[in-house]
């Protein structure tokens, strides 16, 4: 088996400039926790939910919320995301690819074919299909 036929293709992305408020948005609607970044359909980085929490000021350091909203409108996810992050092929398998996820304790992988970014395979892809492993009967 491979990443191929469980990957994600409907890929929600980013652009270096967008805005970390714009991407806090894009994963809240779509409820996903990683971000590809692109540059057209090259792959330059990746930005999750955690990497924007990090970045993000606290309120509770009496931060006003204006000031907090423009921080955040400000910010491009460019300065915040992984460069280089680690990646698969379609032709990887299931067996390397979550082992990838494991031992580096990551969230996701995005999916290339040469520099361009052509789906995601994230943690919950391989928690589907231990799922569904473990109900077929």
């Amino acid at each position: 088996m491979y990443v191929g036929e469980f990957m994600t293709r409907d890929l929600v992305s980013v652009q270096e400039d967008t805005s970390v408020k714009e991407a806090m948005l894009l994963l809240r609607t779509h409820r996903i926790r990683h971000l590809p970044v692109a540059n057209g359909k090259t792959l330059v980085g990746l930005v999750s939910d955690r990497d924007i929490r990090k970045a993000s000021p606290s309120l509770l350091s009496g931060i006003d919320k204006n000031d907090y909203e423009q921080v955040l409108e400000d910010t491009p996810v460019g300065r915040i995301m992984t460069r280089e992050p680690f990646t698969v092929t379609e032709a990887t398998s299931l067996v390397d690819a979550i082992s990838v996820l494991v031992e580096k304790k990551l969230g996701s992988l995005p999916v290339v074919d040469g520099t361009e970014i052509i789906g995601i395979f994230t943690d919950m892809d391989a928690l589907k299909i231990l799922l569904s492993k473990l109900t077929a009967g």
